[in-house]
């Protein structure tokens, strides 16, 4: 299921949730599911057992193995109070986790803990009293056969483009992640790509689009466009295959950021070469040099305002002084121009052949945002 068996991924996503202690009852399976979790470093010290081990503590979490479900569900499921009796989670499919004492569970019996007996689990916890919870706004599906896994990844691709709606674009929104969770469906499926790969991947389009830039033509300049866009597109995927396979890592994070980086350098550089050939006599060496002085600028004043001193773009609740307005509408505004929607418009520039226009408004526009930021901080203390 996306990538992972269903009940490695159900393990990784308890770990995740920092669960104390994980237990897989195998049963019959029990060889099987140790060869399976032994075999990934992340899940080698999970617990398999032919039957269910005694349990000490105050609350324990059962997890029908038949269900996916992600982190953010089962920490939601851990963050319910529990009193006397036991809590029931579970969606319009029906219940998939159950949060009790380990008394209630030890008063159960263990071969209800296998899929064909899961309801006569539930049975038993409701006739001690069980509460039903809905899992509402959360992943929970239940997997039996191939449509199920279809409609059990589409529900993670749901909740990974929701999750990134904060950072997205508008058009990164509603038009790259709908493409690029459609290239990550298939590539957790048929591909044994890891997520560097993919950036790796995503970084040498970047530069091919720079390097057909460089060329000058308007044909040229057209294709090394629309070869970028398709790279914003595959600059999603690697992130997307990281959380759809639990492989997210400081590294990966990093490795993302500096490519993206390097990318964003060859696509100015391929620019300001292609205008060069178009038109040789152009004050271009200035240009770059002024760009270059803008991008200085914006470094510098993005890590002293925004990575010194994070707290201040932060307005802390919806502003009520004409400033404090003021400066939230600013601050989006600003964090809308850091996103890779840019993409689109140098496709139209370059349709029209005014790839110009972007260079020209990129060399000056640095320096209005960085004066931006140092006057939106004059407002910091505005409510």
């Amino acid at each position: 299921m996306a990538g992972l068996p269903l009940i490695q991924r159900t393990v990784l996503a308890a770990l995740r949730a920092d669960f104390d202690r994980i237990v897989v009852v195998g049963r019959e399976y029990t060889a099987e599911l140790r060869a399976l979790l032994r075999s990934d470093v992340r899940t080698r010290a999970v617990e398999v057992t032919e039957a269910v081990p005694t349990i000490e503590g105050s609350e324990v979490t059962v997890i029908a193995s038949d269900h996916v479900l992600t982190p953010a569900t089962l920490e939601r499921v851990h963050a319910v109070p529990l009193d006397g009796r036991p809590l029931l989670f579970g969606g319009a499919s029906g219940d998939s986790v159950a949060l009790c004492r380990p008394a209630m569970l030890m008063a159960v019996d263990a071969d209800s803990l296998t899929s064909s007996g899961a309801e006569h689990l539930w049975t038993a916890l409701r006739a001690q009293g069980g509460e039903r919870r809905d899992l509402d706004g959360e992943v929970c599906v239940p997997i039996s056969d191939e449509q199920s896994v279809a409609d059990a990844e589409a529900a993670l691709c749901r909740r990974l483009r929701a999750d990134s709606a904060a950072s997205d674009g508008p058009l990164a929104h509603w038009i790259d992640r709908r493409v690029s969770l459609r290239i990550s469906r298939w590539l957790v499926r048929h591909t044994r790509l890891r997520p560097n790969h993919i950036t790796i991947i995503g970084t040498s389009t970047g530069l091919l689009s720079a390097a057909l830039l460089g060329v000058g033509t308007y044909w040229t300049g057209v294709a090394g466009t629309l070869l970028f866009l398709c790279t914003t597109i595959i600059d999603g995927c690697d992130g997307e295959v990281a959380r759809l396979t639990f492989r997210e890592s400081s590294f990966g994070q990093k490795f993302d950021v500096i490519t993206d980086n390097v990318v964003h350098v060859a696509i100015f550089i391929g620019l300001a070469v292609g205008l060069y050939h178009q038109n040789p006599n152009g004050h271009y060496g200035l240009l770059i040099a002024i760009l270059l002085g803008g991008f200085a600028c914006t470094t510098v004043v993005t890590y002293f305002f925004l990575v010194r001193r994070p707290g201040f773009a932060t307005s802390g609740g919806t502003p009520v002084s004409f400033k404090g307005k003021l400066r939230q509408r600013l601050l989006a505004g600003m964090e809308a121009l850091m996103n890779r929607d840019f993409a689109y418009l140098l496709v139209v520039l370059a349709l029209i052949d005014r790839l110009y226009w972007f260079f020209w408004g990129t060399a000056f526009g640095t320096y209005a945002f960085s004066i931006g930021i140092i006057w939106i901080y004059r407002w910091r203390d505005a409510k």
